[in-house]
């Protein structure tokens, strides 16, 4: 038994950590806009959402990173308003990190006895002299921490430096080092980012047990089997608002969860998708779910011969790490000519991943990339513009001291135009898609709108007169209106012959444009098939909520 030995004033089942209207501004960004909820003793409670929800903002608030604008919290009884880092965990909330933060010089147990400080009452004059107090404490802390590294399952390795652990040893000792401070709240910040399914399942097993245990534990995690399989109770988080708080059975199935992470369909295109779908079945036909064909003519007298068109980009069993992390797991994909195709998944599931090592951005550990049948697996990034392989980054990544024409003009920097009339023609036309920023050409990009910056984002990716556009996440914040924009603009580009790889958490607008999808999780592909016949499948509902 390794519970804090430390008296509790909440009792079992109420409230240990209340927020009440917890708002917190990034100067004219509300980042969380009056958030109310309660952590109730006993119980591992999971604040979820999707990209941008708010939710690190929430942890970072409650374990006093930053100062709520309004509202408050609450812990065990009494107000944590103006209470310093250090004292907040000496009170008895403890957290980890999203990234491993560990003092890799130092052993695993040195880690560990670390974060015993927070309960130690020797001063500096005493730790130099050594009075029997500090030995006290050092000798217990040293047992403590042992105790601790029993308890997550990795003592064997107590004297092994935190660099030469594995990874998943690494989670756990960051795990152990939060205990070592006795909290009463634990705060878990996605511990089973890069763990395979194994991992994730002893991971569920570790934090149940420390639930038994006696803590109550916090927990924020991308992957919803995981959050859906261990939590007691689920708070749902959308644009810095809550949109839900209850049983996990209960979230999952509330339609502003579903709303949230799979998106809300652009109702006129979804139903021109189905009413296709529907012509296409009762004529036995299928919507395309592999490359395109093409014709080929022979001599006058001979029939024409059907030859696969050969894809505009293949991936064959790509593997690209992390350090020790394996983030893709020799995935293969195919883009056509012409094609609007999406990569579809949860926070984590290695979209973005797959996104960046197409571009370049990050090595591949094994696998080939092609474009327009040449390999390009270790082309350089700048090479790979030129060749017409251009992103549009998530995040938007907009110069921000540059005007709109000055990043737009950035865009074709790497593929410089032939002729000033060439370069004329693709202003006029990416002005033509974005009214607003042909009328704010002269205005900075930093003080445009988050959907004007998206805007300007892919008016620069085009200016590059992509052969395959990637696009990573181009709704992540957007109000739903500007979203449906967003969308149709992407449907426009398409449909005059740029070919297209999206990469969108918004299933439902995604994939009634989509000519064909795949899913991803945990950095594999799970399934794929045409867009339209997605729109409805229960595997895209399993990959975003955990729902078997």
């Amino acid at each position: 038994m390794v519970a804090p030995h430390r008296a509790i004033e909440t009792a079992v089942g109420e409230p240990l950590l209340r927020t009440d209207g917890l708002t917190v501004r990034f100067g004219g960004l509300t980042a969380l806009d009056g958030v109310s909820f309660e952590i109730r003793r006993g119980e591992i409670l999971g604040l979820i959402g999707p990209n941008g929800a708010g939710k690190t903002t929430c942890f970072n608030a409650i374990t006093g990173v930053y100062k709520p604008a309004a509202g408050g919290v609450h812990f065990d009884g009494k107000p944590l308003a103006k209470t310093k880092r250090n004292e907040i965990t000496r009170l008895g909330i403890a957290r980890t990190f999203q990234n491993v933060r560990l003092f890799n010089e130092m052993t695993a147990l040195e880690n560990v006895v670390v974060g015993t400080d927070a309960r130690h009452s020797t001063s500096v004059p005493g730790a130099i002299f050594r009075t029997p107090r500090h030995r006290r404490e050092e000798r217990d802390a040293i047992e403590r921490g042992m105790a601790l590294l029993e308890f997550v399952g990795i003592a064997p390795r107590a004297v092994d430096k935190a660099r030469n652990l594995s990874y998943g040893d690494q989670r756990r000792l960051e795990i152990a080092r939060a205990l070592a401070t006795e909290p009463k709240l634990l705060c878990l910040d996605e511990p089973a980012a890069g763990f395979n399914p194994s991992e994730k399942s002893a991971l569920m097993d570790l934090i149940r047990k420390i639930r038994d245990d006696g803590y109550t534990v916090l927990l924020i995690e991308h992957d919803m089997r995981l959050v859906m399989g261990v939590t007691d109770r689920i708070v749902v988080l959308e644009f810095g608002r809550k949109i839900a708080d209850g049983l996990p059975t209960e979230v999952r199935e509330d339609p502003a969860v579903i709303a949230a992470y799979l998106g809300v369909p652009d109702t006129d295109t979804v139903d021109e998708v189905r009413e296709e779908a529907e012509v296409a079945a009762a004529e036995g036909t299928t919507p395309p779910s592999a490359p395109a064909t093409v014709v080929v003519a022979k001599e006058p007298d001979e029939p024409a011969v059907v030859v696969p068109e050969t894809p505009l980009l293949e991936v064959r069993d790509m593997v690209v790490n992390y350090g020790r992390i394996e983030a893709l797991h020799g995935i293969s994909l195919s883009v056509s000519p012409g094609e609007l195709v999406t990569l579809l998944g949860a926070n984590g599931a290695g979209k973005t991943t797959t996104m960046r090592a197409l571009s370049g951005l990050l090595p591949l550990t094994s696998g080939t990339i092609l474009f327009e049948g040449t390999d390009i697996t270790m082309m350089k990034a700048h090479d790979r513009v030129v060749a017409g392989l251009i992103q549009a980054p998530e995040g938007r990544g907009v110069f921000p001291g540059m005007t709109v024409l000055e990043n737009l003009d950035m865009g074709c920097y790497g593929r410089p135009f032939e002729e000033k009339a060439e370069y004329q023609q693709t202003l006029d036309w990416i002005f033509e898609l974005f009214p607003r920023l042909a009328e704010r050409r002269k205005q900075v990009g930093g003080t445009l709108s988050g959907g004007e910056q998206q805007m300007l984002a892919i008016g620069r990716a085009l200016m590059a007169r992509p052969k395959l556009l990637l696009l990573d996440e181009p709704s992540m914040g957007l109000a739903p209106m500007v979203i449906q924009q967003i969308f149709r603009i992407i449907s426009e580009i398409n449909s005059r012959g740029t070919t297209v790889l999206l990469v969108e958490q918004n299933a439902q607008q995604a994939l009634t444009r989509s000519d064909r999808a795949y899913i991803m999780e945990t950095g594999e592909i799970t399934k794929t098939g045409a867009g339209s016949a997605l729109l409805t499948d229960p595997a895209v509902m399993s990959a975003y909520l955990g729902v078997d």
